[in-house]
């Protein structure tokens, strides 16, 4: 016969299933948030929401993709803004909102993921449910105003602060009085708009708020004496410093600022009371944009490119031909507030230049190691007619003491600049689209020949070279010269010894010559050709130049050869010819 099981004892093993039921519930939730932890490690939340737009489970970086593309497609739709019975379309573009993805995304990332167990337990527990996010929103007040301003008038009447106002008549201020207002409550706009931007609420109801002006009629006494002062003091002068020859800084006056000007330049604005913070009276600050533009139409009269140093190289050493000139820039928002600055105090504008040192300084012409020539090119323009010959002694002075760095690409076009009557370049017959025709600074090819054959000489890397179209006699001998029309065709070639180069130029009769002076490596360089070949009655023919230079030491640095193709020159009539 069975003991009956006492009901203490029932009561026991119930308590005991009932907390191995708990413990297995406690440890089954315990591993589900540290498996769901694991899950969500190193990316937004399963299940999240952003204004409608599923980013669980992704990187930041694919999250930050997907919100950006609905941010973009949410800018342009288009919204009913509805007050009583007038309607008004709009984007959330044109009103100045737009959604801050990068803030959202940050957000985003730290949503179940804020160090704190509990905290983030909970928040993923709600991301599984869908949870979603609001985004973060930029507001550009200004353009909002401005859209409200242009587009919904008949309700958007902000307040209006007492100020002030010159009269041209009186030549003096008077004063306008204040006025209360009304405007649109855009937190009620952007709450209707957050909660889903991939399929948004368009109806817009508008709430109208009280809008009460921050300065009174009696609050504009003291912006009245500070502006009669200011006016008082004009003109103005505005003056930068500038470093002479020796050393010594003097003022360089720029601009004086008149009536007119400052009127332009100061906008009456609301500033806080000094007698009580909480308050706030009228006051004078600048017109920043207005300031700004004023600025940079003094640049042109302050700014300089600083001008490196012009070498020459006479009995066997580097002396200067030109000297050096640092450049000079007007900062434009650092000086907006030094111009307030001297506008409120009644005193000159000393604005802040930058200065900018030439890669090439007189002082430090001693240290570039130019103490050889490396090679020499020449070439004849015999029976050139005037305006060429004109052209070729402008070209040739442009190109006369320009120094390239060790490893640095020489580019003719980038030298040469503009091409035109400015430069003082007269027209010349020039090959283009299969024609030869007049063009300002025809002849220059005379210039970057000679300038190909030097660095070929030099054992310069060549990088770009391009034959004429046709043989051209002042190219003699054929398959030797570079054709150049900016920007393209272009000479180009790279400075691969180990200090600076100097192009000398110079000219004796018809002859040009350009010197390359450097650094003496010891290299050798070796000139074949240029051989013609394939000579046909028409006057076509081909060439091939090859260049070898050899190091110190008889090791091959760099060989090249150059194909030159030239096309029979009746294939390039003469149109518009010179008289």
């Amino acid at each position: 016969m069975k003991t009956p099981i006492s009901e203490e004892k029932v009561k026991n093993l119930v308590r005991i299933k009932n907390l191995l039921i708990g413990a297995v519930i406690f440890l089954v939730v315990i591993i589900f948030f540290v498996l769901l932890n694991i899950f969500n490690e190193n990316r937004i939340n399963y299940g999240l929401k952003v204004a409608g737009v599923n980013i669980g489970a992704m990187s930041a970086e694919n999250a930050k993709i997907a919100i950006g593309s609905a941010a973009k497609d949410f800018a342009q739709k288009t919204f009913s803004l509805n007050y009583k019975n007038e309607k008004w379309q709009a984007t959330p573009e044109k009103m100045g909102i737009q959604i801050d993805v990068e803030q959202t995304i940050s957000s985003a990332s730290l949503f179940g993921h804020n160090k704190n167990i509990f905290v983030d337990s909970w928040q993923q527990l709600e991301s599984l449910f869908s949870y979603n996010l609001a985004p973060a929103w930029q507001i550009d007040n200004l353009k909002m105003n401005d859209f409200f301003k242009t587009n919904l008038g008949s309700i958007y009447m902000p307040a209006q602060n007492a100020t002030l106002v010159y009269s041209a008549e009186k030549d003096d201020f008077t004063t306008t009085s204040e006025q209360n207002g009304t405007t649109i409550d855009t937190e009620k706009i952007i709450k209707t708009m957050q909660n889903n931007i991939v399929n948004p609420q368009t109806d817009i109801l508008l709430a109208l708020v009280n809008d009460t002006p921050e300065v009174m009629q009696n609050e504009t006494q003291d912006a009245y004496k500070q502006i009669k002062n200011i006016m008082q003091a004009l003109p103005l002068l505005v003056v930068i410093n500038e470093e002479n020859e020796n050393a010594t800084s003097s003022e360089k006056e720029i601009d004086k600022i008149d009536k007119e000007k400052l009127l332009e330049l100061i906008v009456f604005e609301p500033v806080n009371d000094p007698q009580n913070p909480k308050n706030k009276i009228l006051g004078i600050s600048i017109n920043q944009e207005k300031a700004k533009d004023y600025l940079v139409s003094l640049a042109p009269l302050i700014n300089q490119e600083p001008i490196d140093a012009k070498l020459t190289f006479k009995d066997n050493r580097v002396s200067v031909f030109a000297l050096s000139h640092d450049g000079i820039r007007l900062e434009i928002e650092e000086n907006i507030p030094i111009l307030f600055k001297a506008i409120t105090e009644g005193q000159k504008a000393n604005l802040q230049i930058t200065t900018t040192k030439p890669s090439i300084t007189t002082e430090s012409i001693d240290n570039l190691g130019i103490t050889a020539l490396l090679g020499k090119g020449t070439s004849n323009y015999t029976g050139s007619p005037a305006n060429r010959t004109h052209n070729i002694k402008i070209g040739a002075a442009r190109f006369n003491g320009i120094l390239v760095k060790p490893g640095e690409e020489f580019s003719f076009n980038t030298i040469l600049g503009d091409v035109g009557p400015e430069q003082g370049y007269e027209p010349e017959l020039v090959i283009k689209q299969n024609a030869t025709v007049p063009e300002y600074g025809g002849g220059l090819c005379q210039v970057s020949t000679t300038v190909f054959r030097a660095a070929v000489y030099a054992g310069m890397q060549i990088t770009q070279r391009y034959p004429h179209a046709f043989p051209v006699k002042y190219y003699n001998p054929q398959g030797f010269d570079a054709t150049i029309y900016p920007p393209s065709p272009d000479l180009k070639f790279i400075n691969n010894t180990p200090g600076y180069i100097l192009l000398q130029s110079k000219i004796v009769g018809s002859e040009i010559t350009f010197e390359i002076y450097g650094t003496d490596d010891g290299r050798t360089v070796k000139v074949d050709g240029p051989q013609q070949y394939d000579i046909k009655d028409d006057g076509s023919i081909k060439a091939v130049l090859t260049q070898e230079v050899y190091s110190k030491d008889g090791n091959l640095m760099c060989k090249k050869s150059f194909y030159s193709v030239y096309k029979s020159p009746n294939l390039y009539p003469v149109r518009n010819p010179l008289e």
